[in-house]
């Protein structure tokens, strides 16, 4: 399985374009891409803090998100609100 954990910084003022756009994403994924085991967008404690809950059947499921027309289409809407690159952390099955 392909885990990840997300922190997404959004600009002040961008919050609500960003949670438009990221609905979008997370609904056309899990209604498209069927090696999704859960993908699921957060807001955080923080101020323009958000989080993505995100688990693959394994790699090549990933690439396959990424590769989305879906994706591709609102990756630079996306990117635009962010503030600062996401950390992306990569877990392992025990």
């Amino acid at each position: 399985m392909a885990t990840s954990v997300v922190k997404i910084f959004v600009k002040q003022g961008q919050e609500a374009a960003f949670e438009a756009i990221i609905r979008c994403l997370v609904e056309a994924s899990n209604a498209n891409e069927p090696g999704i085991r859960f993908y699921q967008a957060f807001r955080g404690a923080a101020e323009g803090e958000y989080w993505m809950l995100e688990a693959f059947d394994g790699p090549d499921a990933l690439k396959a998100h990424t590769a989305s027309d879906h994706f591709k289409a609102m990756r630079a809407d996306l990117g635009a609100c962010f503030d600062r690159p996401p950390e992306i952390q990569r877990l392992a099955d025990l």
